[in-house]
């Protein structure tokens, strides 16, 4: 394992006060929406998790994470064809004291898929009941009226909760923010997953168009692709930064996916020192963004 800057460097952090050694205090707790639950600031993404070639090395990403204080995990059946699902199962086994707060997904259309879902989810993850079930990724306006249509998967995860197969209802979407907005008029969805990210605000933008809308409902607000899914990085924006960007919005919690224990350790640091950026680290962060906006980086959105 890398350590202290030798990690950082690889990592392309740049700050070393942003990953300066872990001070005793926790990962941070935000409140959930209206739902009465608190959640940790880091979110551990596990898409990464199902592609990993060495199931006891994704284990091992999951532990950490928990054992550093994360209490969120967001994961979906079709990351790695269930085996995210199941190495988080894997490690939720090892460590069945902990407070933790399990976020999936159902990719289907259909109610009977959906309830699919729910059920091999339960198995796969070994729980007899799910915190946040996510209707995921809704692109457009006739993809968000299939959602909402009777025999549709929002009819089937809510009779799920009526089951007590779950807690909360959830929708998930980042392809356009406006549709995102209007999926949120509707009362039966607990929270929002969407991106948010430094080079968001220059177009289609997810914190213009959707994070307010979320607020106002009370709605849980769930960031995702806080690096463009890896790009902001490679354009040469520091990860640390990149976090503290999004850290400073009024969101729930921030899925961070990793792949590797020193990935998690970095996260933590960053989100443990609770430091949002300042007016001026944000407007020079934002200009530094700015020539990368549009579909080369932010391919998942719709133009």
């Amino acid at each position: 394992m890398l350590a202290g800057a030798a990690a950082a460097a690889a990592l392309g952090f740049t700050h070393p006060l942003d990953v300066a050694a872990d001070e005793p205090r926790p990962i941070p707790r935000r409140a959930f929406g209206q739902t009465g639950v608190q959640v940790s600031a880091l979110g551990l993404g596990c898409f990464p998790l199902g592609g990993l070639r060495d199931e006891a090395a994704a284990v091992e990403v999951v532990l950490r994470a928990l054992d550093a204080g994360c209490t969120y995990l967001d994961t979906a059946p079709s990351y790695g064809r269930g085996r995210s699902e199941t190495r988080v199962g894997r490690a939720l086994a090892a460590r069945p004291d902990l407070d933790v707060f399990l976020a999936t997904k159902t990719h289907t259309r259909t109610g009977a898929d959906a309830r699919r879902d729910v059920e091999g989810s339960l198995k796969r993850l070994g729980v007899e009941r799910l915190d946040l079930v996510q209707v995921h990724a809704v692109k457009s306006r006739e993809d968000l009226q299939a959602v909402l249509s009777k025999g549709g998967p929002l009819e089937a995860l809510l009779r799920a909760r009526e089951e007590g197969l779950l807690r909360f209802v959830g929708v998930t979407g980042h392809a356009d923010p406006v549709v995102m907005r209007e999926a949120l008029a509707h009362e039966a969805f607990d929270a929002a997953l969407f991106p948010l990210n430094c080079v968001d605000p220059h177009h289609l933008s997810f914190e213009r168009e959707t994070l307010p809308a979320a607020v106002e409902r009370g709605i849980a607000r769930v960031a995702m692709k806080v690096f463009a899914s890896g790009n902001l990085p490679k354009k040469g924006l520091d990860p640390a930064l990149c976090l503290r960007y999004v850290g400073g919005l009024d969101v729930s919690t921030i899925i961070v996916g990793c792949r590797s224990v020193e990935e998690i350790d970095l996260a933590v640091r960053v989100l443990r020192a609770n430091r949002p950026l300042s007016p001026d680290e944000k407007k020079t962060l934002l200009q530094k963004s700015l020539p990368h906006r549009g579909k080369d980086v932010e391919w998942y959105k719709r133009a």
